[in-house]
């Protein structure tokens, strides 16, 4: 089997192409245990999650199904999404403009930056994603005792997501605050508390079926929209997450998440 790492701000996945693989596409019904063993950080190879990108259809390039590091399917990846454009032309060896790709939430249309017609892809580029609308999420009632004091509001970016005000989020017990946070709710939740500084949104995630990540891309957008609805930042606003910066920018309900790609290896597994 053939594997494509790649990161978006240290939120690192494995992209499984059935275009890659040499005895042919991958067994969906299998997806769930491969991503459990591949995922792996000390028996495996390591990553967030398992992205498995199979040929699309009706003008799409690829369509994508994410499982999370623990098994479980998840609907979007800001940053998974990303990185799945980047190994279609990394695949292919050849530079595109755009990527369109099929998930669980609807079609969406990538454009890439950084590379060029003729010239090797780069290990590292920037892509566009229009996230779609970030709605309102489930709702956040049982946690009113635990969350007394602190602003907090939901939201969802095709997947769920708790944002919590808290005066540093570097300063938070993540680890234990997320699991609690994350099991008042049936299908679990992300949980991002964050902080508006000089109108940039400091960031920190706890993820769910992963735990706490270096970034999340759909927790990005979930976060700049409350911080707006807060009054805190204007439409364009910057997330900064342990591992790097995020632009998202805000039209209404609508949002647009902007960031790099990194290819880091291709992976051979038994």
């Amino acid at each position: 089997m053939i594997l494509r790492k790649l990161h978006g701000w240290g939120n690192d996945f494995l992209v499984a192409l059935d275009a890659d693989q040499p005895d042919g596409p991958l067994d969906p019904p299998g997806l769930a245990a491969l991503a459990r063993r591949v995922c792996d950080r000390r028996r495996g190879v390591g990553a967030d999650g398992l992205l498995h990108g199979a040929a699309g259809t009706d003008g799409a390039d690829i369509s994508m199904v994410l499982h999370n590091a623990d098994g479980s399917p998840a609907e979007m990846s800001g940053n998974g999404i990303r990185c799945l454009a980047h190994a279609v032309v990394w695949a292919a060896g050849e530079w595109a403009d755009t990527v369109v790709i099929d998930s669980d939430v609807g079609r969406r249309v990538l454009r890439l930056r950084g590379g060029e017609p003729g010239v090797a892809v780069p290990a590292e580029i920037v892509v566009e994603v229009p996230m779609g609308v970030v709605a309102a999420g489930p709702d956040p009632g049982p946690l009113a005792d635990a969350l007394a004091g602190h602003r907090h509001r939901t939201g969802d970016v095709g997947n769920p997501h708790l944002v919590v005000e808290v005066p540093d989020p570097a300063a938070v017990a993540l680890d234990e605050l997320g699991p609690r946070l994350e099991s008042a709710f049936p299908a679990g939740i992300n949980v991002e508390v964050v902080a508006a500084v000089d109108g940039v949104v400091d960031l920190a995630v706890w993820e769910r079926g992963v735990g706490r990540t270096e970034a999340c891309g759909t927790g990005a957008c979930a976060a700049a929209h409350a911080a707006r609805a807060w009054g805190l930042v204007g439409d364009e606003v910057r997330v900064r997450m342990p591992g790097g910066e995020a632009l998202v920018v805000l039209d209404g309900d609508e949002a647009t998440l902007v960031g790099p790609s990194v290819a880091v290896a291709v992976v051979e597994v038994a």
